[in-house]
C-alpha cells in the first residue's frame, strides 16, 4: 500500500492528512484492493475497526465481508461512492459509520486512490481509514447551534442584527433581510450609509449606534424607517454594545419591532378620545365613564348643568347613593346582572337626586367594555333627564284622560283612520259598537265588513266624500252594524272630517255614538202613533194592575204593622196566664177533676190565643226564625205520620221527591208547619176525598224560562209544590187568599190566618210564593226558597218531645226578668222541675249574684229590659264566666230581636208564652249542650 504517492491535485492534501492522522494516532487501518483479481487485504487495525474475525489481516478477503460492518443507513451511499471511484479513478474520500469489535458504531473517513490501466479499467484501490467520530460530534453540535441560532434569529419578530465597531453588519435575521431588501451575502460587511436609500436616515442611525458603542449604555428608541419599496414604518429599537471576552466594546447588537400598527391605533385612540371629549361636551346627557379596576367614575360637565353636582370624578358608590331609595335595590341588581352575567348593554329608569335634594326622572344607558378574557374593564354610559318628558307625558295623559272621560260621559267612541298606512284606531267603546272584544286588533276591513248590507253603499260613499280633496265633505251618517263576534245589530251615528296635506287626505278622524236605543224608541213611537188607542188601553190596564198591586202591598204592610205591634204585648200577657195555669195543673194533679177541667179549658184557650199571636207575627214577617240548612226531601219524608193523622183516609197522598235536591236555608219547624197548613187547606177543599201531591225540585230561573215563573227574580231555588184536585178558587178569592182573616170557610171553622202565615214565612225567608187555582180544577201552591250554596250538613227535623218532662239535677239557674209575674212563674216552674233558682229584676242585680255564686250553670234572661238589655247582660256575663250557658226568652218580634242582636248562629231562644213542658225541654237541652 502506498498512500503518499500523489498523482493529482488532491494527492498532496490527502498525503498531508494521512501524515497528520498518523501523527495523531487517528488512522485506524489501511487496505489494498486488487480490483482486477478481487483480492482485498487489510491490516490488524482495520480488522478491529470493522469488527472482523481475528486473523483476517493475514488472508485475502472479499469486499462484501468488510462492508457487512457498515451501518445499514450508510451502506447504499458507500456502495455508490465506491462504484463511482472505480469508474472515474483517482482520489476517493467518503465518510460512514462502521461497527467495531466492541459492537459500537463510529464515524470513519476513508481516503484512498483508484489506479486505472491504459484501457481505463481499475486495477488497484488502496487507502486508509481515519476515526472522525469525535470530530463529527463537534461538527454536529456546531451545526445544531448554528441552526438553532439561525432559527432563533429568523423566528424573532422584527429585526435582529449585529454590527462591528465600524458599523458594518456582521449578521441579520429575516426581518433584517426584508428591511434592507437584499440577501445576507449582499449586505453583510456593509454599513447603513451604503445600504439605506435615505442618507439622512442612515446618518441618524449610525450616529445613534456610535453613541451607544461610545457610552457603553443600552438604549430603547423609536425610529422612522423607510423601506426600499417606499413604504414607511415606525420601529421600536433596543440597542446595546457588543463586548468581547475581556469586556471591550467590539460592536453593537440590536432588535427592532414594527410598531406602525400600534402607532396608528394610538393615533386613532387619541382621535376617538378627542371626539368623545367633544361629544361629551356637546351633548345634553350626563356622560359617565366607570373604570372597574378602581371604581372611579368620570363625568362630563352635564352632571353640573342637569343635576347641579359640580364635580368631574366620583366613585360608583356616590352614584348609587344618589338613586332614590325605592329604586336603588332594583338598579343595583340590574346593572350587576349585566356586568357579572357577561352582558354588554344595560339600561334603566330611576329617580336621581339633584344637588338641591329634589329628584329627577332619568333614563340611564351603559355599555360594558371587556378584556380579552371577557372580564369587565370599563362601562361607559349616558344619563338622560326625563323630567321634562315625564311632565309632558303626564300632561298628555291628563289630557287623554279628560278626553276619555268626556267621550265616556257622552257614551261616545272616537275613531281615527290613517289612510297612508292603512291603520284603523278604535278604542274599546268603538269596538263594542261593531261587536268586537276590546283586546282584538282591527283593520279598515273590519269597518266595511261590519256595516249592514243595506247601509254599506251609502256609508262608504259618505266616507269617500269626506276623504276626497275636491269635496272635503263632513262625514255625518247613521248606519247599522252587525256584530262580528255576537251578531247583534246596532245603530251607530258617526261624524268626522278628513285631514289633508296639500291635495292628499292622510287621515279621517271622528266620533261615533250608539243610537240603538234612540232608534228603538223612534220605532216604538212610530208604532205607538199607529196603534195609539190599543196602547193607551194597555197602558191604562197596566197602570190599574200596578195600582191594585200597590194598594194590596200597602194594605198588607199596614195590617202587618198592626199585627206585629200588638202580638208581642199579647205574648207577655199570655206568659203570665199559661205558665201559672200549667203550674197550677201540676200542683193539683187529679185531686179535683172539675177544677182540672176548668184549668185545661183555660190553658187550651190561652194556647189558641198564643197560636193566633204566632200566626199574626208570621204574617207580619216578624216572628223570630231560627234558619238552618234544610233538606226538604228529608223534612217531607219525616212528615208522613203528620200527613196520615191530618188528612184522613179519603185523601190519597203522593210525594214526588227530586234526586240530588239542593239545600234550603230556613226554619225547619216553621217550614214543616207551612207544608202541613197547606195540606190541611187542601184536605178541606176535598170534602169527598181526592188527591194531594207534595213535590220537591230544583228550580233555576233565567232568561230562558222567566216567563214560566212570573214575579220571581232570576236565581236558583228549592221549589216545594203542594197541589190538590179539589174545588178550586175563583179569581176574586185568589186575589184575597193571602189577606189576614180572609176565609171562605164557615164561621168558627177557620181564623183566616193560614195562608197569611204561609205568605209571611216565605217572604221572611227571602223566598216567594205563587198560588194558582181554578174552579173545579184544584189549587196549586208553589214555595220558592233560595238555594243554600254553602256545603253544610242539613239539620234533621226535631224529634217530637217525649211524654216525660226532663227533670233538673239541682243545677243553679239565674233568672233575670223585669216583669214580676213572668219572673215569679219562671222561678217557681224551674224550682218545681228540680233546679235551684236565683232571681233578679235587671242586669245590675244579676251581675252581683253572678259574682257571688260561682256555681251558676245557666243564665235565663229576657231580651228586652230597661237600661241594660239581655244581649248586653249575656256578653258581660260570658266575659266573666266564659263557660256559662245562656238561654234567652222574649215575647217580641223578630225585628226587635235583630235590633238587640239576639238572632245569631248558636244563640238559644225560647219564645213567650211557654209552658212548663217547653221550659223543661229547652233548659235541659241548653245545659246538656257542649260548647
Amino acid at each position: 500500500m502506498n498512500v503518499t504517492d500523489p498523482t493529482d491535485k488532491h494527492s498532496g492534501r490527502d498525503t498531508e492528512r494521512v501524515k497528520m492522522a498518523l501523527a495523531a494516532g487517528a488512522i485506524v487501518g489501511t487496505w489494498f484492493w486488487d480490483v482486477a483479481h478481487d483480492r482485498l487485504t487489510v491490516d490488524d487495525a482495520l480488522t478491529h475497526a470493522f469488527g472482523l474475525e481475528p486473523g483476517s489481516s493475514h488472508r485475502e478477503l472479499r469486499l462484501e465481508q468488510v462492508l457487512s460492518a457498515v451501518h445499514p443507513d450508510d451502506h447504499a451511499e458507500l456502495a455508490a461512492a465506491i462504484s463511482d471511484a472505480l469508474m472515474r479513478g483517482g482520489r476517493y474520500a467518503h465518510q460512514y459509520r462502521a461497527r467495531n469489535a466492541d459492537g459500537e458504531y463510529r464515524w470513519l473517513e476513508a481516503i484512498g486512490r483508484v489506479d486505472l490501466d491504459a484501457q481505463g479499467r481499475a486495477t488497484g484501490f488502496q487507502g486508509v481509514l481515519i476515526d472522525i467520530d469525535e470530530r463529527r460530534l463537534i461538527e454536529t453540535e456546531r451545526d445544531q447551534a448554528q441552526t438553532l441560532l439561525r432559527s432563533f434569529l429568523d423566528a424573532a419578530p422584527g429585526v435582529v442584527y449585529a454590527k462591528d465597531r465600524q458599523g458594518r453588519l456582521l449578521m441579520g435575521n429575516h426581518g433584517t433581510t426584508e428591511l434592507i431588501g437584499l440577501p445576507p451575502e449582499q449586505y453583510v460587511g456593509r454599513t447603513d450609509a451604503e445600504l439605506l436609500n435615505d442618507p439622512v436616515q442612515a446618518a441618524a442611525v449610525m450616529a445613534t449606534d456610535e453613541r451607544i458603542m461610545a457610552t457603553g449604555q443600552s438604549q430603547q428608541l423609536e425610529e422612522d424607517i423607510s423601506f426600499p419599496d417606499g413604504r414607511r414604518a415606525y420601529w421600536l429599537s433596543t440597542k446595546a454594545p457588543l463586548r468581547d471576552a475581556d469586556g471591550n466594546v467590539v460592536g453593537l447588537i440590536g432588535t427592532s419591532l414594527d410598531i406602525t400598527e400600534r402607532k396608528a391605533a394610538e393615533a386613532r385612540h387619541r382621535e376617538i378620545e378627542e371626539r368623545y371629549r367633544l361629544a361629551a361636551r356637546a351633548t345634553n346627557d350626563a356622560i359617565w365613564d366607570w373604570r372597574m379596576a378602581d371604581g372611579q367614575v368620570v363625568w362630563n360637565e352635564a352632571l353640573a348643568d342637569l343635576f347641579g353636582h359640580d364635580r368631574m370624578e366620583t366613585d360608583a358608590q356616590w352614584w348609587l347613593d344618589h338613586i332614590h331609595p325605592d329604586d336603588r335595590p332594583r338598579i343595583d341588581a340590574d346593572i350587576h346582572t349585566v356586568i357579572d352575567g357577561g352582558g354588554t348593554i344595560w339600561y334603566g329608569e330611576y329617580r336621581f337626586r339633584r344637588a338641591d335634594g329634589s329628584y329627577a326622572d332619568v333614563l340611564d344607558r351603559g355599555a360594558v367594555l371587556r378584556g380579552t378574557a371577557g372580564e369587565p374593564v370599563r362601562m361607559i354610559g349616558a344619563m338622560l333627564d326625563l323630567s321634562g318628558r315625564k311632565a309632558a307625558e303626564a300632561a298628555l295623559a291628563e289630557s287623554e284622560e279628560r278626553l276619555r272621560f268626556a267621550t265616556e260621559a257622552g257614551d261616545m267612541g272616537f275613531w281615527d283612520v290613517d289612510l297612508v298606512h292603512d291603520v284603523l284606531i278604535w278604542p274599546p267603546r268603538t269596538k263594542a259598537m261593531f261587536g268586537i272584544s276590546p283586546d282584538v286588533a282591527v283593520r279598515l276591513d273590519d269597518f266595511y265588513n261590519g256595516l249592514h248590507p243595506l247601509d254599506r253603499e251609502a256609508t262608504s260613499a259618505a266616507f269617500a266624500a269626506a276623504a276626497d280633496p275636491a269635496q272635503r265633505a263632513l262625514y255625518d251618517v247613521e248606519y247599522r252594524t252587525i256584530g262580528k263576534e255576537d251578531g247583534v245589530v246596532r245603530w251607530v251615528a258617526a261624524k268626522g272630517r278628513g285631514h289633508f296635506e296639500g291635495d292628499r287626505c292622510v287621515r279621517v278622524v271622528g266620533v261615533a255614538i250608539e243610537v240603538t236605543a234612540r232608534k228603538a224608541a223612534e220605532a216604538r213611537l212610530k208604532e205607538l202613533n199607529e196603534h195609539l188607542e190599543i196602547r193607551v188601553a194597555e197602558e191604562v190596564a197596566e197602570r190599574t194592575r200596578v195600582e191594585d198591586a200597590l194598594r194590596q202591598s200597602q194594605k198588607m204592610e199596614a195590617v202587618g204593622q198592626l199585627t206585629g205591634g200588638i202580638a208581642h204585648d199579647f205574648n207577655n200577657m199570655l206568659a203570665s196566664v199559661i205558665g201559672p195555669l200549667d203550674l197550677l195543673s201540676l200542683r193539683l194533679g187529679e185531686s179535683d177533676p172539675l177544677v182540672s177541667r176548668y184549668i185545661d179549658m183555660a190553658i187550651d184557650g190561652a194556647n189558641r190565643a198564643a197560636q193566633l199571636t204566632q200566626r199574626l207575627l208570621a204574617f207580619s214577617r216578624q216572628q223570630p226564625l231560627q234558619p238552618v240548612p234544610v233538606d226538604a226531601n228529608r223534612l217531607v219524608s219525616g212528615m208522613s205520620d203528620l200527613f196520615v193523622h191530618s188528612l184522613g183516609g179519603t185523601i190519597r197522598l203522593e210525594t214526588l221527591l227530586a234526586a240530588d235536591l239542593w239545600l234550603a236555608f230556613a226554619d225547619a219547624n216553621q217550614l214543616e208547619n207551612v207544608i202541613l197548613n197547606l195540606a190541611v187547606n187542601a184536605r178541606d177543599a176535598m170534602p169527598g176525598g181526592g188527591r194531594l201531591a207534595v213535590e220537591t225540585s230544583n228550580c233555576t230561573i233565567d232568561a230562558g224560562n222567566a216567563e214560566q215563573h212570573p214575579g220571581v227574580p232570576r236565581g236558583e231555588y228549592i221549589l216545594i209544590t203542594v197541589a190538590d184536585n179539589g174545588c178550586g178558587m175563583s179569581p176574586e178569592v185568589v186575589a184575597k187568599a193571602f189577606d189576614p182573616f180572609f176565609t171562605t170557610k164557615q164561621v168558627g171553622q177557620g181564623t183566616g190566618l193560614g195562608l197569611s202565615q204561609v205568605y209571611g214565612f216565605v217572604k221572611q225567608s227571602a223566598g216567594h210564593v205563587k198560588l194558582c187555582s181554578e174552579i173545579g180544577r184544584g189549587t196549586t201552591v208553589k214555595l220558592y226558597l233560595p238555594r243554600l250554596v254553602a256545603e253544610v250538613a242539613p239539620v234533621a227535623p226535631a224529634a217530637p218531645a217525649g211524654l216525660r218532662m226532663p227533670a233538673g239535677s239541682r243545677e243553679l239557674i239565674l233568672v233575670v226578668e223585669d216583669e214580676p209575674t213572668v219572673r215569679q212563674f219562671s222561678v217557681e216552674a224551674l224550682t218545681a222541675l228540680g233546679y235551684d233558682v236565683l232571681a233578679a229584676d235587671g242586669a245590675a242585680a244579676a251581675l252581683v249574684l253572678l259574682d257571688q255564686h260561682a256555681d251558676i250553670a245557666l243564665l235565663f234572661t229576657d231580651v228586652v229590659m230597661p237600661e241594660v238589655n239581655g244581649r248586653e247582660l249575656a256578653d258581660e256575663a260570658l266575659r266573666r264566666r266564659p263557660d256559662l250557658k245562656v238561654l234567652f226568652t222574649t215575647g217580641y218580634s223578630r225585628n226587635a230581636l235583630e235590633r238587640y242582636g239576639v238572632i245569631a248562629p248558636g244563640v238559644q231562644l225560647i219564645g213567650k208564652p211557654f209552658n212548663v213542658d217547653t221550659l223543661a225541654s229547652r233548659v235541659r237541652a241548653v245545659l246538656a249542650e257542649t260548647r
